[in-house]
């Protein structure tokens, strides 16, 4: 028996193999190219094609940026509106208002120095009810006139009276009920005209329905009372009641 000994090289084996691959690869990267371009498929197109959808894109992206802004420009400019036009119908209101108010004076001041009767001598001129701010608190407003051309001294006092319910019991309370002091009457004493005011406090439990004023001259040539009712104010009614008074 010969032993036949023979060289071993694993390089070569492995060279072998890295060149089957390359050719593999190589090969099917070829006929990949191959199917493309039978196919019609254009790399220098395709490249181009991909640079053209880019600059698109590019394009839209943009445009779609200054729609944004736009948008907040015009978003922007809505919101500037809205705030002036609720400006404006504030400030309307508040014109509105002192118009209201003015020609209210206008009246007051009319009826003093050219009055519809000028022989009417002591008039109410105005008689007012409103919160005062405090809790159960009123403010009560008389305004008493008389003509220019009356040179005397008009004397006098005012009392006030309130009708509502207690208990569902009516009741009447007087001004010395509802004042701090216990005040019983307001005294005037005026040429022209004169405007007394006074806070007023209702009772726990008393619920108000009307008032009374009464205005009692002391001097002057008529010593006829003036007396006025009205319905007392409240948070639905004290807007129109304020209004009727005003042209009282």
């Amino acid at each position: 028996m010969s032993l036949i000994v023979k060289p071993h090289k694993p390089w070569r084996t492995r060279f072998y193999i890295f060149l089957f691959i390359i050719i593999l690869a190589t090969g099917g990267w070829t006929i990949f190219e191959y199917g493309r371009f039978t196919a019609g498929f254009d790399s220098v197109d395709s490249k181009e094609e991909r640079i053209r959808l880019l600059n698109i894109q590019k394009e839209l992206e943009d445009q779609i940026e200054d729609i944004r802004e736009q948008r907040a420009i015009l978003e922007r400019a809505s919101q500037i509106e809205k705030k002036a036009y609720v400006d404006l119908n504030e400030n309307l209101k508040v014109l509105q208002a002192e118009i209201i108010e003015l020609k209210g004076e206008l009246a007051f001041y009319r009826g003093i120095v050219s009055p519809a009767n000028a022989s009417a001598g002591l008039r109410l001129q105005r008689f007012r009810l409103e919160p005062n701010g405090q809790r159960r608190g009123f403010r009560s407003k008389v305004v008493l006139t008389q003509v220019l051309k009356n040179d005397r001294l008009a004397r006098g006092y005012v009392r006030l009276k309130v009708e509502g319910l207690v208990n569902d019991q009516a009741k009447t309370l007087d001004l010395s009920d509802l004042t701090e002091k216990h005040v019983k009457e307001l005294k005037y004493r005026f040429k022209y005209f004169q405007t007394l005011e006074k806070d007023l406090t209702l009772p726990k439990g008393f619920t108000p329905l009307r008032a009374t004023i009464q205005v009692i001259p002391t001097s002057g040539k008529s010593r006829q009372m003036i007396e006025k009712t009205i319905d007392w104010p409240n948070e639905e009614n004290h807007a129109h009641v304020g209004k009727q008074q005003q042209t009282t």
